[in-house]
């Protein structure tokens, strides 16, 4: 846990990051056990726990694919890093039991978006949740940036002048900051919000309601999903099944399909292009159907009419 805590780099990972860390290792200790030997962790025994973590006889409660796939996934690479640590000359782990193991994938997974006509409805219903909730909602959709990111702006970053934000590194998910430009509405939201609320420097844009309990913090993601969920009730939409501010990502990165893909994940703050393609831009009726009735422009060369005379 504790080397685990650093990247590459020496920086710190993510607070979310770490703690699915320490769930992770409950639920396999308790499975396995606090004393099982690493090379006792067989390919058959790792299936059988796949099988009773979907089950939920692990932890009492059934899971998708998806939170099997990130304990496996932090679990190897536990294993890796003891591969790569030495005392007296020897690693802690001299072969890794799990190096073939295949982990598996999700069959189905659950990867909503959103649509314009369901962003309208919750702005209609945003103000009456909470005042931060619309300029929330306007900068996820018009950044394509995680929430996490968003939360954790503060004034100083937005450079209205030269119409650029700055996302900083320790928000990020891939501890790197990012200066890239934003878009005119996202601009002219946060001057409005500014405003109403004023602040300057390194205050938080969205500075937490409660600051006698989290003085000089922004909102926490916890209470920013509330808000969510709350003006979805308020305004009779239905909620993504699976998915709650991720889904404006989605959108964000699905409304660019036609657009250079690296810019599109430099802008969004995507370090792999393949998991942009793959896990965030969605098939749509709209260019699924030009895909499907597109006809090659013949060449003149090649119309037999043109041959003919």
């Amino acid at each position: 846990m504790e080397e685990g805590k650093y990247l590459p780099d020496g920086s710190l990972k993510t607070e979310p990051y770490l703690r699915h860390i320490t769930a992770a290792g409950k639920n396999l200790t308790s499975h396995f056990g606090e004393g099982c030997p690493v090379p006792e962790l067989t390919p058959d025994r790792i299936q059988a726990y796949v099988r009773f973590r979907r089950e939920g006889v692990v932890t009492g409660h059934p899971v998708r694919t998806s939170a099997i796939q990130r304990e496996l996934t932090m679990l190897k690479g536990a294993l890796n890093w003891a591969k790569g640590v030495y005392e007296r000359g020897q690693p802690l782990l001299a072969r890794h039991p799990l190096d073939a193991y295949k982990i598996p994938g999700e069959r189905d997974p659950k990867r909503p978006t959103v649509d314009q006509t369901t962003v309208v409805g919750l702005l209609k219903v945003a103000d009456e949740v909470h005042p931060y909730l619309s300029v929330l909602i306007l900068l996820a959709k018009s950044t394509g940036r995680r929430l996490s990111a968003i939360l954790g702006l503060r004034w100083n970053d937005i450079d209205f002048a030269g119409g650029k934000i700055r996302w900083r590194a320790d928000t990020d998910k891939l501890r790197r900051t990012a200066v890239v430009p934003a878009s005119r509405a996202a601009l002219e939201a946060l001057a409005r919000f500014r405003v109403a609320h004023p602040g300057v420097g390194e205050v938080p844009i969205f500075p937490h309601p409660r600051q006698k309990r989290h003085r000089g913090k922004p909102v926490t993601r916890h209470l920013a999903a509330y808000w969510l969920k709350r003006a979805y009730e308020l305004s009779g939409l239905a909620k993504p099944d699976g998915s709650l501010w991720h889904a404006f990502r989605r959108m964000w990165a699905t409304d660019r399909k036609s657009l250079p893909v690296k810019d599109v994940a430099a802008a969004g703050g995507w370090k792999d292009i393949m998991t942009l393609m793959e896990c965030y831009q969605q098939p749509e009726e709209e260019t699924l159907r030009s895909v499907v009735e597109y006809q090659k422009p013949r060449s003149k060369a090649a119309d037999p009419v043109e041959l003919k005379a």
